[in-house]
């Protein structure tokens, strides 16, 4: 596998990855203590992005 191959199928990187939630708690947290707008600049299929809109903290990219 070449180095970004993982990252082709968005539907399969979403399967892969689906499960691991435990940086969003620190995401939400960071966000609500930080003034202004937050980009998520690779935001890919929103795994990380989704929660913190859904919370009111982000727009998806």
């Amino acid at each position: 596998m070449e180095n970004f191959e993982e990252y082709d199928d968005p539907i399969l990187y979403d399967k892969e990855n689906e499960s691991y939630t435990a940086d969003i708690p620190f995401l939400l947290k960071w966000a609500a203590k930080t003034e202004g707008t937050i980009i998520d600049v690779a935001c890919g299929t929103g795994r990380a992005t989704i929660p913190l809109a859904k919370n009111g903290q982000a727009h998806r990219c």
